[in-house]
Formats: structure tokens, sequence, C-alpha cells
């Protein structure tokens, strides 16, 4: 690992979009605008009880904002990324990019085994 790469730059990742649930439901919201519920578990594979627990993760932070409402008599929860969470989003894709090339400036050698 490159000298200039030290664990605090890992350390200020945002813990609550790193966590790999959120991750995913953050980026696949950002990329529809707006997700319902069915399709985020049916999209990641996630069960209601996990669902729930990562949306309200988001919501506490306000990262993500639920909207309930009926359609044709049934409830329907939809989910958008609030502003605050899409700056929190780029903030940690943007840290993200700055470890990858403090990584790619590291001397190439110094991923070549020893030979001996």
């Amino acid at each position: 690992m490159a000298a200039s790469m030290k664990i605090s730059s890992f350390q200020r990742l945002n813990p609550v979009i790193h966590e790999r649930t959120r991750l995913a439901i953050m980026t696949y919201i950002i990329s529809v605008r707006e997700a319902s519920f069915s399709e985020l578990k049916a999209e990641l594979g996630l069960t209601d009880g996990n669902l729930n627990l990562h949306m309200r993760v988001l919501e506490t932070h306000r990262y993500a904002r639920v909207q309930k409402s009926f359609v044709d008599r049934r409830p329907r929860t939809t989910y958008r990324v609030t502003e605050k969470g899409i700056r929190a989003f780029q903030e940690y894709v943007a840290l993200l990019e700055r470890i990858l090339k403090l990584r790619r400036r590291a001397p190439a050698d110094a991923d070549r085994p020893e030979k001996g």
C-alpha cells in the first residue's frame, strides 16, 4: 500500500452510506430517482425487515424520504433520495475516488512480489 494512503482515509468514509446494503439502496434510488418498496425489495434481493431497517436509517439521517399513498386502494410506499442524501453520496464517491488516485500513484514495483 502506498505510504501516502493511510487508514484515516478509509475512516472518513460515511458509515451510513458505506454499509453494503445502504450503498446499494442509495445507488439504486439515485439512478432511478424514485423507487417503490416492492421494487427495491425485488431489485436488491432484500427481505421486508432488512429493507425496512436500512430505509429507517437513511430516513433518520435525512438521506431518503418516504411517501405513502394508495394506488387502486392498495398502499404504496415510495422512496426518494433527498438533496442532503445526494450530497452525502457525492462526497462518499469523491472520497473513494481520491483514495483510488492515491493508490494508483503508488510505485508499480510495490505490488510485485519479491524474486528470490
